[in-house]
């Protein structure tokens, strides 16, 4: 009798894994060149975006939040869309684009060395070779994304409150890594923190209309979101900002790609009825 306690907890944490797992939604795959990438469904939502790091009881306390992450302001995702389950690898960029810009090849690490505005000719062509609209996703939809979406659990990183199976950075790996090899997040994306930083296609603006009158020559930048494996583990956090003018080229850097959900439905057969 004294196991009981102890075998009902075991089928009830069960239970819940089984049902976390089923939640995740099934990824579509496209497929360029011989080579298949996967995109995730994000359902629309809200959420409170940012931190602070002055209130513990107010929302997104985190001691490590920037002075560009605040206030915390309350966003709403009015549309579905699609994100990549992982960065773009150097394997899919080489099929669309014919060469690898990265300083250290490996057709499963992210690719490096892109530009923003490398990145657009690479979505443009891609687009071209799919017959879809792929583009970054905004800051937004990125932070969304990385906590989870609607199945968000509020951690500080992506999937997790601590970074040692979710997250590469300077205090766990000297190198760039191959996608997809730490646990995924909430939605089933993985390297949403750590690996390579990403490109969105949001300027970088503060959160507040007041520093913005003062933003200057950093308003010609694009925000760049989830940390690298050269950088602080503090950088993985979901709410950390970066910021790149568009022809930086970088060795920690990369992207993943986002998609309107109303593209992917417009693809779809229609059932016939008889």
């Amino acid at each position: 009798m004294k196991r009981l306690p102890f075998l009902l907890g075991f089928f009830v944490f069960a239970a819940i894994s089984l049902y976390a797992q089923d939640s995740i939604p099934a990824p579509t795959s496209y497929n360029v060149n011989g080579v298949t990438f996967n995109m995730i469904h994000v359902e629309k939502g809200s959420f409170w975006m940012g931190a602070q790091h002055t209130d513990t009881a107010e929302f997104n306390y985190d001691r490590h939040a920037q002075t560009d992450e605040v206030p915390v302001h309350h966003v709403r995702i009015n549309e579905d869309f699609y994100i990549g389950q992982t960065e773009v690898s150097q394997k899919l960029w080489k099929a669309v684009m014919g060469y690898n810009p990265s300083k250290k090849k490996c057709k499963k690490k992210p690719v490096t060395n892109v530009s923003y505005i490398e990145v657009q000719e690479f979505i443009r062509i891609l687009d071209s070779l799919t017959g879809m609209h792929f583009r970054l996703p905004t800051e937004e939809e990125w932070e969304f994304a990385a906590r989870g979406g609607n199945n968000s659990r509020g951690c500080v990183y992506s999937g997790a409150n601590e970074t040692k199976k979710i997250a590469w950075h300077n205090g766990n790996t000297r190198r760039l890594r191959k996608c997809g090899k730490k646990n995924a997040n909430e939605l089933g994306l993985y390297d949403m923190s750590g690996n390579v930083w990403e490109w969105t296609s949001t300027l970088y603006r503060f959160y507040d209309k007041e520093r913005n009158a003062r933003l200057g020559k950093d308003g010609e930048m694009y925000v760049i979101r989830g940390g690298a494996w050269q950088l602080p583990e503090s950088s993985c956090r979901v709410t950390w900002r970066g910021k790149r003018l568009p022809d930086l080229q970088n060795s920690f850097g990369g992207f993943r790609l986002a998609l309107d959900a109303k593209y992917v439905e417009d693809e779809t057969p229609e059932t016939e009825t008889e």
